[in-house]
Order: C-alpha cells, then sequence, then structure tokens
C-alpha cells in the first residue's frame, strides 16, 4: 500500500470514528434536552424547589434498585404539589419512578385491593401490580415524615421486586 493510500484510510477510519461520537453524544443530550423541555431539572433543583414551596426538609430513601441507571431528573408540579423523580437506563429502555406528595393528599391514592405490608419500623406500605404497555409495573406506596412516597418499577427488571422496594423504603 502507498503512504497516500494509508494517510486516506487513516483518515476515514478517523471520520468513521469521529462521527460514531458525534452521534452518541447527540443521542445523549437529546434525552436531556428532551426530558428539560418537558420541564425536568436535575434531582438536587427539584428536591430544593419542593423544599423551598412547603418550607420543610424532604429526604429520599438512599438505596436504588439493583440496576444501572445513565440519567436522572426530577421535576416539581406546583398544580398538583408533587416531585417526580425518574432514573433511567436510556440504553436498555427502563425507568425507576419516585413520586413524593404531601401525606394527607396521599390517603386518596389507597385502595381496598391494594395488598399491605409493614415497613421494619411499623410503617404500613400498600403495593399494587398494574398493566401498562403490555408490562406489568409494581407500584409501592408508603407515608413518612408527613410525605407519600411512590415507587414505581417494572416488576420484570429485579428478582424479587417486592422485597428489593421495601428495602428501599427502609432506606429512608
Amino acid at each position: 500500500m502507498t503512504k497516500k493510500k494509508l494517510i486516506i484510510l487513516f483518515i476515514g477510519f478517523s471520520l468513521f470514528l469521529g462521527g460514531w461520537q458525534s452521534v452518541k453524544a447527540s443521542k445523549q443530550s437529546s434525552v436531556e434536552k428532551d426530558y428539560y423541555d418537558l420541564g425536568y431539572k436535575s434531582v438536587s433543583k427539584a428536591i430544593k424547589e419542593t423544599e423551598s414551596y412547603y418550607q420543610t426538609n424532604l429526604h429520599l430513601p438512599s438505596k436504588l434498585p439493583p440496576l444501572t441507571f445513565t440519567h436522572s431528573f426530577g421535576r416539581f408540579n406546583k398544580e398538583n404539589e408533587s416531585l417526580e423523580i425518574e432514573y433511567l437506563n436510556e440504553e436498555k429502555h427502563f425507568n425507576y419512578i419516585i413520586n413524593v406528595i404531601p401525606a394527607k393528599k396521599g390517603e386518596k391514592l389507597l385502595s381496598s385491593t391494594d395488598t399491605k405490608i409493614s415497613l421494619k419500623d411499623g410503617t404500613q406500605a400498600y403495593y399494587t401490580l398494574s398493566r401498562m404497555d403490555e408490562k406489568n409495573l409494581i407500584i409501592f406506596m408508603f407515608k413518612k415524615n408527613n410525605w407519600t412516597y411512590i415507587l414505581s418499577i417494572e416488576e420484570d427488571l429485579i428478582s424479587k421486586p417486592l422485597t428489593t422496594l421495601v428495602d428501599i423504603a427502609d432506606s429512608l
């Protein structure tokens, strides 16, 4: 091979690799842009906004499901008086959502069909299965520190979803 052909081959290969990196960066910023366009922001900013609105501290469970997440976003909705936090994995297309609302509003969400269990500290928690887009979602609710926490995740993502959600709730 001549030196000229090697240089052209090297430049072509470099452009090929550089193109993949640009597409990947563009795709990643697109997901972030889509969420930001919907009013999401960093989780810490959304928590601060919620705390400022209610003039109180808000804590989240310290544990997450044993999954790898590529992004996390938060959004406080003043109209619904709710905080939504979403952890997602862009490559594998799954998410885990935490909704937090004042405890007094959370009472309206409980149903007689929800299954009741106790957390380590005696707090009552409720869970139910819901079908969405041909996937089973486990919805897990509990009240602590004047807040109602609603954890949602696809049932098939973790081997013991109920045990995992109880562990997450107990980490608060």
